[in-house]
């Protein structure tokens, strides 16, 4: 055997060696996979598809299900509080994220900027969003307390009267303002983390030339937070009318269904009224209106080009 042929072969062996050695590392990268992916099917997607499979069903358990088929959903139709609450949640999720577009952008804003006590105020700014959500209700139920809360202590102090800021008419702006003082610090930590990324020699730049402050946000800060403003835009909107926690925790819905969205008609379909597959088919609804918004996102806006742009 020649030399040349012994050194071919010694490269043909070398590579069914390395060749053999990916199959390997791949096998063992799959095998390190499976448990986190094996736990996201039992947490996440099985409760999903049972969800689903439940709302074809009537029944008070698993054992005794009847399939009625889409009789749960066409019930829904034409059932008053299920539009009533899908347009209140409508309302709330709006009503909510609007402030904390509006407030977490310009508390980003001015956190972006150097000056005293910067890296203090940031961490008390953050301080909300530690706090769980059960506490942030017992601190708004003081403060807007009818009877005994800070906030009418002040208005008769002042004014001479008091305000039922758990009323039918002042419910949802109490549990909306409420939801925002707990909410808004998601905004200002991606808008924040975006801003901070932005190169410095930009608006060094923009300065040389004369431009104002307005021209500055107008030319260099929005361009570069445009997408990251309209990702969050995407996610508050989704999780606000999806949350249940601190509408239930703060007015259980009322006082007469006006602060009902469909997160609570759900619950209170399931678990009180112990309409199981009416629950479902209402979450099941609620999850298809969020997956449907979420590809008109992806497809009009391709965030992800702007990302890599």
């Amino acid at each position: 055997m020649s030399r040349s042929e012994t050194i071919a072969s010694r490269i043909i062996k070398n590579l069914s060696v390395l060749s053999t050695d990916r199959k390997d590392s791949k096998l063992f990268g799959y095998a390190l996979l499976s448990p986190p992916i094996l736990i996201f099917i039992i947490i996440s997607l099985f409760p999903i598809l049972f969800a689903i499979y439940l709302s074809f069903h009537s029944g008070l358990g698993v054992l005794t299900l009847n399939h009625v088929g889409l009789e749960n959903y066409t019930s829904l139709m034409s059932d008053g509080a299920f539009w009533s609450s899908f347009w209140i949640g409508i309302i709330f999720a709006l009503y909510t994220v609007t402030i904390q577009m509006v407030f977490g952008v310009g508390i980003a804003l001015v956190l972006n900027e150097n000056f005293k006590f910067a890296n203090l105020v940031r961490t008390i700014v953050l301080v909300p969003y530690l706090i769980p959500t059960v506490a942030v209700v017992v601190i708004w139920n003081w403060i807007l307390d009818q009877n005994v809360g800070l906030m009418n202590y002040v208005l008769e102090s002042t004014v001479g009267q008091t305000v039922s800021f758990f009323g039918e008419t002042m419910a949802m702006h109490s549990l909306s303002w409420a939801a925002s003082w707990k909410f808004t610090i998601f905004v200002v930590l991606l808008v924040l983390a975006r801003l901070q990324s932005i190169d410095q020699q930009l608006y060094e730049a923009a300065k040389i030339n004369g431009a104002s402050p307005y021209r500055r946000f107008i030319d260099v800060t929005w361009p570069n937070i445009k997408s990251i403003i309209l990702l969050v835009l995407l996610l508050r909107l989704i999780w606000m009318f999806n949350r249940f926690d601190i509408i239930w925790l703060f007015t259980e819905g009322g006082p007469f269904d006006s602060t009902t969205t469909l997160a609570v008609l759900a619950y209170e379909r399931a678990f009180i009224s112990l309409q199981y597959g009416t629950g479902a088919a209402i979450t099941t609804i609620m999850f298809v209106f969020v997956l449907l918004g979420s590809i008109i996102y992806f497809v009009k806006f391709k965030p992800e080009e702007e990302v890599m742009a």
